[in-house]
């Protein structure tokens, strides 16, 4: 298993010491073999750079907690502190690991299936994704929660709150469902330490987490209708594939094209590299050559590269230099975020 590393200054700060303190103690530390206070690299901290003349380190837990018993000779109640702020930290560091897990869920699924106000909702596939479990293990908890509530003194499952039924009738998810489920699988399920650590940050996080898509949801409009201005600024109200400009007496329209289409790629609706300016005619021409369904980078460089011959001029140098960066542009962005690959601000 993996163990998280503390930063220099991290550990400085969970100590309650200056960064210089931290290293006249661990100077002290190396300088004498023969006592007590020791700390072992790949056991205690490892070295940022250790062909440096003052290499940083990383500290683990178990550094810091040597460190914390060597302070707490002075500063008597420090071992409980230091204590407390790394299960804080351990418990920060999985609500993040869940909420990226949940961001990345809701984008792999195409978003929430349905708003109510401010409940979004999803399909139970996404919620057994987020809950790491299986259909039986949802199918377990529904159940229990049905039949006879949540924990004493809590809610039971409603409709229009906790869950919604489909045009297919089937239940679809909201953020206190998925709550519910994680509050009865912590005190309810025979589950691994580790998992069960997985599914409190998941009760923990789900509704800040969907809050925050329901607003991205909400306010994605005016954000995209920002982002391909700045994109037309920045190409200076020029086709990026033709090189023409819009001018007077020049009948020519500019479009944004989103080169991972919005709809399957919600999260790269807004990103400058997402969007490239384009004639409206040559816009219109893509889609109807591609046909219905997203689309990737790729097949724009396979448009304009095998379909669109015409677009560029082979024995103009300006054009071929833009069909080059072209080229480069939807190549990289291809690599970069294929697959669901998030993009992470």
């Amino acid at each position: 298993m993996s163990r998280d590393l503390l930063t220099d200054r991290e550990t400085a700060r969970v100590l309650g010491k200056r960064i210089n303190t931290l290293y006249k103690t661990v100077d002290f530390f190396d300088a004498y073999d023969d006592d007590e206070w020791d700390l072992v690299e790949g056991e205690h901290f490892e070295f940022v750079n250790a062909s440096s003349d003052y290499p940083e380190r990383r500290f683990y837990e178990e550094g810091v907690m040597a460190l914390a018993e060597y302070f707490d000779r002075n500063t008597p109640g420090l071992i409980k502190v230091v204590t407390e702020a790394l299960t804080h930290r351990r418990r920060r560091l999985k609500q993040m690991l869940v909420s990226r897990r949940i961001t990345q869920e809701l984008i792999e699924s195409g978003s929430l299936l349905a708003v109510r106000g401010e409940l979004g909702f999803v399909s139970r596939k996404t919620c057994i994704n987020i809950l790491q479990t299986n259909g039986k293990g949802i199918n377990n908890s529904i159940d229990r929660l049905c039949q006879s509530g949540l924990l004493e003194g809590e809610e039971g499952l409603e409709l229009e709150k906790h869950f919604l039924l489909s045009d297919k009738g089937e239940k679809i998810w909201s953020q206190k469902g998925l709550a519910s489920m994680a509050v009865d699988m912590t005190h309810n399920s025979s589950i691994t330490k580790s998992r069960k650590a997985w599914v409190v940050a998941v009760g923990e996080v789900v509704e800040d987490c969907f809050k925050t898509e329901i607003k991205r949801l909400a306010a994605a409009p005016q954000r995209i209708d920002n982002a391909i201005a700045k994109a037309k600024r920045a190409a200076r109200d020029a086709c990026q594939v033709t090189g023409k400009k819009k001018a007077r007496g020049k009948l020519m329209t500019l479009d944004g094209h989103h080169l991972f289409d919005k709809v399957n790629r919600p999260d790269l609706a807004d990103f400058h590299d997402n969007i490239l300016v384009i004639e409206s005619s040559i816009h219109a021409d893509f889609h109807s050559w591609k046909g219905g369904g997203g689309c990737e980078p790729r097949d724009f460089l396979r448009y304009s590269s095998e379909i669109r011959l015409d677009l560029f001029d082979s024995s103009n140098s300006n054009a071929m230099k833009r069909f080059n960066r072209l080229t480069v542009k939807l190549t990289q962005l291809q690599k970069n975020y294929e697959d669901n690959h998030l993009r992470y601000h």
